[in-house]
């Protein structure tokens, strides 16, 4: 004797299956709240990006200029040769350094000053990369994406090396460095 889709468990309980319709009308609810749910996420991880970046441009520019306070110049400049040099740049902020801008890991006399950030310098969230490329001026030109910041010595200018879209996207204003972006770099 066949009930159809009714099956008899024990004790007078009836199981029933779902049918195809049921089936296909759960999965077109789940995937409608799926839409609605992924671009709030997407939002979500997109404004946690942009607070990252504001608070590590904040924290960098802060150490810059306490830098600068007490050497009377920016953080980034070669102390033997006077060159812009992006490992200096690092160096002057994560280590001790002397009144000149030569570096130590170690607090010993003459290298009283700093260090500005705890190592390891900061990575752009932007394109994971926590490397700087200088420039004494600002007529310098930089290639986004090659390195993770960028700074300009004469001014202590400093930003992330991304594309203007990249970091439009993220709703920082930085129009310093608009007239740099997609330029070649010239080698040293």
């Amino acid at each position: 004797m066949s009930t159809g889709s009714v099956k008899r468990v024990g004790f007078g309980h009836q199981r029933r299956a779902f049918s195809l319709l049921e089936l296909v009308l759960n999965i077109v609810i789940l995937s409608m709240l799926a839409a609605i749910a992924v671009p709030r996420f997407s939002s979500a991880a997109q404004a946690a990006e942009a607070k990252s970046m504001a608070m590590t441009l904040t924290r960098v520019r802060n150490a810059i200029e306490h830098y600068y306070a007490e050497h009377s110049r920016y953080p980034g400049y070669n102390a033997g040769t006077g060159a812009p040099n992006g490992e200096w740049f690092v160096d002057q902020l994560t280590k001790y350094s002397d009144a000149s801008g030569n570096v130590n890991a170690t607090l010993v006399y003459p290298f009283i000053y700093g260090p500005y950030l705890r190592a390891p310098f900061p990575t752009n969230p932007l394109n994971d990369l926590n490397t700087v490329l200088v420039r004494a001026a600002k007529s310098g030109l930089f290639t986004p994406n090659v390195t993770g910041w960028k700074a300009v010595l004469s001014t202590g200018h400093f930003t992330a090396n991304n594309t203007r879209a990249e970091i439009d996207g993220l709703g920082i204003a930085d129009g310093d460095f608009d007239s740099m972006e997609g330029m070649v770099v010239p080698s040293f």
